[in-house]
C-alpha cells in the first residue's frame, strides 16, 4: 500500500510503500477513503509521545479517517488512533481496535466531510457542552478547526459567540474556550474575561479548565446527524491526494486539510 510517513521523530514526511497491516484479534481492517490532518498528528512526528508510547518506523501518522471495513464492506468513521503510534490513516490500509470511536458513514455524507468530523468536532462539541448555561462565550482561536466548529456547535445551542483570533483584545462573557494559547500567563490573561474558562492544550494550573476529548460513537453519530439535517457546516480548506500529501504539515489557514486516497 501506499502511505505518507516518517523515518524518524522530526524527520520530513516522504511517499513511501508498505505492507498491508494484518489486523489482530478485535480488530478491524479499514479502506480508507479520506484522512483529516490534525496539529496532533505533526506533534506525535516531532515526538511528543516518544517517551509514554511505543513507536514503529516508518511512522504513519493520522487519527481521523472515513473508511471501508475489509470483509464487510460496512463504510465507517471515526478516530483510529492506538498503540504502538505509527500506524495512522495517511494511508490506503488501517488497522483499529474496534472498541475506538467508530460509527457508521451514511451513504449520502462525503467521505472527506466525515475524516475531518472526528477529533476537532468531539471536541468542540464536548466543549460547548462544558459550558452548559452560559448564554456568552468567548472563542480564541474560531478559525481553525476545532474554533470552526465551536462557533456553530454554540449558535446552534443559543448562545452568543464571540470569535476573537490569536492576540486580539478579549470582551466580557459567561465562558471561554481558548484553542490558542500554549502558556499559561496567555490563558490566565484571557481568563479574567469570563468565569468560566476551559482551554485545550493543558496550561491551567487548575485542572478542571484543561479540556481532554473523550470521545465516543455517540458524539460522532450526533455530528454526523447535525450534518446531514444542515446544522453544522464542515469546514473543508484543502483535499489534496495521498501521493501528493508529503507538505500537509505546511501551512496553518482556516479549515481542515483531508487526504484523499
Amino acid at each position: 500500500m501506499w502511505a505518507i510517513a516518517a523515518a524518524d521523530f522530526g524527520a520530513e514526511l516522504e511517499l513511501v510503500e508498505l505492507p498491508a497491516p494484518t489486523p489482530e484479534p478485535g480488530q478491524l481492517l479499514v479502506r480508507l477513503l479520506a484522512a483529516s490532518v490534525n496539529p496532533f498528528d505533526r506533534k506525535v512526528v516531532d515526538g511528543m509521545l516518544r517517551d509514554s508510547a511505543p513507536h514503529r518506523f516508518p511512522l504513519v501518522p493520522g487519527t481521523d479517517g472515513a473508511g471501508v471495513v475489509e470483509g464487510s464492506g460496512e463504510r465507517i468513521f471515526g478516530t483510529f488512533f492506538r498503540r504502538p503510534v505509527g500506524g495512522g490513516t495517511y494511508a490506503e490500509y488501517v488497522t483499529v481496535p474496534s472498541t475506538n470511536a467508530l460509527a457508521p458513514l451514511p451513504e449520502d455524507v462525503d467521505p472527506a466531510v466525515a475524516a475531518a468530523l472526528p477529533t476537532a468536532g468531539m471536541t468542540a462539541l464536548q466543549l460547548v457542552e462544558s459550558l452548559g448555561t452560559a448564554e456568552s462565550v468567548l472563542i480564541v482561536g474560531a478559525s481553525g478547526g476545532v474554533g470552526s466548529f465551536a462557533v456553530q456547535i454554540a449558535r446552534a445551542a443559543g448562545k452568543r459567540v464571540v470569535p476573537i483570533g490569536r492576540g486580539d483584545s478579549p470582551v466580557e462573557a459567561d465562558a471561554l474556550i481558548d484553542l490558542v494559547s500554549t502558556d499559561r500567563s496567555s490563558f490566565e490573561a484571557n481568563a479574567r474575561y469570563a468565569p468560566l474558562a476551559f482551554n485545550t492544550n493543558y496550561v491551567s494550573a487548575d485542572p478542571a479548565q484543561n479540556f481532554g476529548l473523550k470521545g465516543s460513537r455517540e458524539l460522532l453519530e450526533r455530528l454526523v446527524s447535525m450534518v446531514r439535517s444542515g446544522d453544522l457546516e464542515v469546514p473543508i480548506a484543502r483535499r489534496v491526494p495521498l501521493r501528493e500529501a508529503t507538505g500537509v504539515f505546511a501551512g496553518h489557514g482556516p479549515g481542515k486539510t483531508v487526504i484523499i486516497m
